[in-house]
């Protein structure tokens, strides 16, 4: 089985580089098998409001216990001009729409498996913020 999402933590807004916004955070998922696995890669598209935001790569090997939760940390540079061009739409809703399309591989023994991500929910911005 796919270890299941179980939402952001931690959201943090940094510094300004350049013209993109970096943001920290750690997406939380809990893994459902009754076996350990390690996660060898990810590759993610993330998408806000369906616009593209950030491209990333993990490339850490991170070790996943059976049946528990683990945290993944994430970094997003985004380019806020892009991403927010609709931003009275989602500032009056307070709503983002966060979306993540990509793959993972993961190890159990020997054995990679290659594990599509998709992955789609809106979010409030006031509880984004108060993490």
């Amino acid at each position: 089985m796919v270890p299941e999402y179980a939402g952001l933590e931690n959201l943090q807004l940094g510094q300004m580089e350049g013209d993109r916004t970096v943001i920290s955070a750690s997406a939380r998922f809990f893994n459902p098998n009754p076996f350990n696995v390690t996660l060898k890669k990810a590759d993610m598209n993330v998408f806000l409001n369906d616009k593209p935001a950030d491209h990333i790569i993990l490339d850490s090997s991170i070790f996943i216990q059976a049946k528990d939760s683990f945290n993944i940390p994430l970094t997003l540079r985004i380019d806020m001009k892009k991403v927010l061009s609709n931003a009275l739409q989602s500032l009056i809703s307070d709503q983002v729409k966060i979306r993540v399309e990509g793959h993972a591989i993961v190890k159990r023994g020997i054995f990679p498996v290659r594990l599509p991500i998709h992955y789609e929910e809106s979010e409030k911005l006031s509880s984004l913020m108060k993490q």
